[in-house]
Parts: structure tokens; sequence; C-alpha cells
């Protein structure tokens, strides 16, 4: 059985997101915010996250676009594991990950997943790209634009926020 899904081809190449753009002399400085219905509000540096790598799933990623990625390789930090660190309340059922405008609302229940992950590393190394980095990655079943790339704030929530990720990301196939 083909692991593509229907009208899918195979790409090698990394896309590259519309959004903000990060320099990469900003790569060394950038903070992740974890904020929200947590007890301990949280912003962590690259060194703070690399310190809580704790996950290296294996996943495929198809893109809507038409294209897919078998096998890839991701290292990083469960984002159950930075819920765990900032004390998000039992009662919050929503997490958005974002980027600048760039949101995915998950439940409660996606986000603890032990699939689902802020990855720093893709294929063993580094993102070849400035500002790929930290990435939101989950299972291969995910809607490819759950993928956040360049993640700078995690916030807990009660209710869901907006999510704006599918309008960007689905916009893009319209031109």
């Amino acid at each position: 059985m083909s692991r593509f899904q229907r009208g899918q081809v195979r790409n090698l190449a990394v896309p590259v997101a519309p959004g903000r753009r990060i320099e990469p002399s900003m790569l060394d400085t950038a903070l992740l915010s974890i904020c929200g219905d947590v007890e301990r509000p949280a912003c962590l540096g690259p060194g703070e996250l690399r310190s809580l790598m704790d996950a290296e799933p294996v996943a495929d990623f198809h893109c809507r676009e038409g294209w897919s990625r078998l096998g890839e390789r991701w290292r990083g930090v469960r984002l159950a594991t930075l819920l765990a660190l900032a004390g998000a309340a039992d009662a919050a059922g929503y997490v958005t990950v974002g980027s600048g405008e760039y949101t995915a609302v998950l439940t409660r229940e996606q986000a603890q997943d032990e699939q689902v992950l802020l990855a720093l590393e893709h294929e063993g190394g580094e993102s070849p790209r400035p500002g790929g980095f930290p990435r939101l990655v989950g299972p291969s079943d995910w809607d490819c634009f759950l993928s956040v790339k360049s993640v700078d704030r995690i916030e807990v929530t009660r209710e869901p926020q907006q999510a704006t990720a599918a309008t960007i990301a689905l916009a893009r196939l319209e031109r």
C-alpha cells in the first residue's frame, strides 16, 4: 500500500512558507513564550529548548499542493513536555501555536499526543533555512498547514482562539 495520498508526488525540497522574515543573526536569541492558562509562564531560548529535547519521530508529510515527503526524521521537544513545564491548567482545552500572524489551534488532546513536538532538527541537522525552527510537527495524518514554522509562542486557553493557518496556507493554492 502506498504512503502517498491520492494525487501526491514525492518532493525532496523543503518548502519555504510565506510570512515574516527572520534574519540569521536572530536565531541565537529567538525566544519562545508559553503563556495563557499556565502556572509558570515561560520564555525559552534555543539553548533551553535544546536541553529539553525528548522526541525523535519519523513521519510522512503530505501537502495539499500535491507533493509528499516520506519518512521525515525530526528531533525536538514534545509539546506535552512544554505544557508540563509551564504548568498548563487541567481545565484548559486548547493550545494555540503561533508564528507572527500564523496560528494553529490544537485541542489539548492533540497537543498531548507523543508525536506532536517543536522540532529543532530535521534529518539530523538544523534548518537549512534561517527561521525554520522551532517547527510544530505532528503525525502523518495532520493537515499540512498545522506545521507551523518559526514558532514564537504557545498559548494555553479554555476556549479556542482564532486559527489563521488554514486560511493563510490554503490561500496560496488559489493563486
